[in-house]
């Protein structure tokens, strides 16, 4: 046994036999207690003093004396409860109950050790947190936190910091108790605690400390929004003391600001000038703490420029001071200031007049210098990542388009083609595809480039990353919409572009779907001799057939797709058709064999009968354009040789023949049938 041991079971036995005037072992336990000495053999001591019954000891003295006696229990069993194998067998022996009544007590000094003992006995210990539940101590805790807001009487002072300790403590990561804390009105008790006393810097972080284990629940949310203690929070920077509040005021408020409705509120305070004299002061110190409050307060301003009311309050027509600020970081060396310049000027761009504004002031120039200079280097992925991401919404208004081109957007974007980030690459491809939008030059430099389409078509069909393989596909897409060029979209044939699109034609999204479905249709109407087989490789016909044939296609789709399949089937080869291998007929038809091979399955998979039915549709458009197919196919039906099973149109049936008495006896004799 160790010596310790020895001590603190001589000082519990020396309890026992003066019981009558326990005082002075009382204070030799306190004593003990209270010496600094080597916490692992402490707490062998004090478990060992636990198991020889030394809470009973206690517990009988706690029921039955009073006053300073009293007092010196519990200071002791407040110390215990720092101990964490003890804390539950407290519990057990019944001390909560009544040290929640203490709490009542007229004596600060009891009041705050009660406090501490039931702050220290319900440290991570639901036990003690539901023995609190169950006596309704929220409700007296709050009491006596309400009585002593503005006590100044000796002791007031800490018993309220010892008493926001225990709320901490107590409703941790218990929804319950936190619930009840909120109903009873702790954010506003809290709130007069920080106004009240911001000099009282224990206090202040202690309140601060409990608050940020409120916002870790839901519970919380509306309740922060609707009081006034965001304000006053922010208050707290504007203070003569401050600067001591910083780092824990914006812990508090970078976590806060995950919540959308608090970004809103905090838009509307000085917080956003805060954070930049925060900045400013620290900017140019090397030191690590100078270094996490630049960082604390950038990530913290990038937070608030999430919300739509924070990016339109702090770029005040170009004119905010964090505008302003912004565009000296982007030149600024410190590598975490520029970082924030970027991701600001992206969340500015969120705006189509921010966008122009943007523009106009020559940031766009600054953002691709800044990319050239990163460009090869692995460390700065998230620059090149928040780059991309500015660029790819300045490009989206279609009056910056070629403003960014002229600026060398696209040229400097193509400089990062190499990069094996996929979350760089995602970005890229959105760049490019917002660059193209409506920009027939750039659609074809990009499409008719075959080193590039290679590049692209290999990025569409990444499995590991559904952001590029989407991203990828909508670009392909969007090349061939813009580009309408032949060369391009058989550049597109060439470089296995086609089966990411026919793909991509049954995605979950709509508008990727119509995407999907016009590039199709375009290629369909334009280089359809190249593009047949691949379309038939792709399964086309399935993927068509599935749409139609689906009740839940939306009438967009299936107008779409309709107007898709009646181009494959009326689309004219404008090469030489290959001879057919028909002895009877010598078939010379104007549709390639690919041609009439796509043909012949989409009229044998059943998509006619399926137009049919969509010609009763209860949308207008859907019946219009399920007649329309239906009609073309009418006019120009496809017949099968019974010889050869080859598949020609009958309208240019008789071209295969040098003698139309023949022709004539064979349709005659029903040996060409329609399908």
């Amino acid at each position: 046994m160790s010596e310790e041991s020895e001590d603190i079971l001589n000082m519990v036995e020396s309890l026992r036999l003066s019981s009558d005037e326990p005082e002075k072992c009382l204070d030799r336990i306190l004593k003990f207690l209270l010496v600094e000495q080597d916490e692992e053999d402490l707490d062998q001591a004090l478990e060992t003093a636990v198991e020889n019954g030394m809470l009973g000891d206690l517990y009988d003295i706690m029921t039955h004396t009073s006053d300073g006696t009293l007092c010196k229990v519990i200071q002791i069993l407040a110390e215990l409860g720092k101990t964490e194998t003890i804390r539950e067998p407290c519990v057990m022996q019944g001390f909560v109950p009544i040290l929640l009544q203490h709490l009542k007590s007229d004596d600060i000094i009891m009041a705050t050790q009660a406090c501490r003992a039931l702050g220290n006995i319900c440290f991570e210990n639901d036990i003690g947190r539901n023995a609190v539940d169950e006596n309704d101590g929220i409700l007296l805790l709050l009491k006596l936190l309400r009585e002593h807001v503005k006590s100044t009487e000796d002791g007031a002072d800490r018993l309220r910091t010892i008493a926001c300790g225990f709320l901490l403590n107590v409703t941790n990561t218990h929804d319950s108790l936190m619930q009840k804390a909120v109903d009873g009105g702790a954010l506003d008790v809290l709130d007069e605690y920080i106004r009240y006393h911001q000099q009282d810097h224990g206090l202040c972080n202690m309140v601060l400390l409990t608050l940020g284990s409120f916002i870790d629940s839901e519970i919380c949310r509306q309740k922060f929004t609707e009081s006034s203690l965001l304000s006053t929070i922010v208050g707290l920077l504007d203070s003569q003391t401050g600067e001591v509040y910083q780092e824990t005021v914006l812990d508090l408020l970078i976590n806060l600001s995950e919540w959308d409705e608090v970004k809103d509120v905090l838009a509307e305070t000085s917080l956003s000038n805060n954070l930049i004299q925060i900045i400013q002061v620290n900017q140019g110190k090397l030191d690590p703490e100078s270094q996490q409050l630049i960082k604390m307060a950038s990530d913290l301003l990038i937070l608030l420029l999430t919300g739509d009311k924070g990016a339109e309050t702090m770029f005040a027509n170009g004119e905010g001071p964090v505008f302003i600020e912004s565009v000296k970081w982007l030149e600024d060396e410190d590598s975490r200031l520029q970082m924030a310049a970027v991701l600001a000027i992206g969340n500015f761009a969120r705006n189509d007049n921010h966008c122009q504004r943007l523009v106009e002031e020559g940031i766009v120039e600054h953002l691709v210098e800044i990319l050239k200079e990163h460009r090869d280097h692995e460390a700065d992925m998230t620059l090149q990542h928040a780059i991309l991401s500015a660029l790819r919404n300045l490009a989206i208004p279609a009056r910056n388009k070629p403003a960014l081109l002229m600026a060398g957007v696209l040229e400097t974007v193509l400089l990062l083609l190499s990069s094996d980030t996929m979350a760089v690459v995602f970005k890229l491809l959105g760049v490019l595809r917002m660059l193209v939008d409506g920009q027939e030059t750039a659609a074809l430099q990009l499409g008719t480039d075959r080193g590039f389409m290679d590049r692209l078509v290999g990025w569409c069909e990444v499995d590991e990353h559904a952001g590029v393989q989407g991203e990828g596909t909508r670009l392909l897409a969007s090349l061939v919409k813009n580009g309408r060029s032949a060369e391009l979209m058989r550049n597109v044939v060439k470089c296995q572009g086609i089966p990411p699109l026919v793909a991509m034609v049954s995605s979950e999204h709509l508008v990727m779907q119509n995407e999907a479905l016009v590039a199709l249709t375009l290629i369909s109407s334009t280089v359809l001799d190249e593009a047949a087989l691949p379309l038939k490789q792709s399964e086309l016909t399935e993927t068509i057939s599935s749409l139609l044939g689906n009740k839940s296609t939306l009438p967009e789709i299936l107008c779409n797709t309709l107007t898709l399949t009646k181009t494959l089937c009326s689309a004219v080869s404008e090469s030489p058709p290959s001879t057919l291998s028909c002895k009877l007929l010598a078939c010379t038809g104007r549709v390639t064999n690919m041609q009439q091979s796509l043909k012949e399955e989409i009229m044998t998979s059943g998509i006619v009968d399926i137009a049919r039915q969509l010609s009763c549709h209860e949308e207008e458009k859907v019946r219009e354009a399920a007649n329309t197919f239906v009609a073309v196919l009418e006019e120009a039906p496809l017949e099968r040789c019974v010889l050869c099973d080859c598949i020609v149109d009958l309208t240019t049936l008789t071209e295969g023949f040098t003698n139309t008495e023949v022709f004539d006896q064979y349709v005659t004799r029903g040996r060409a049938v329609r399908l």
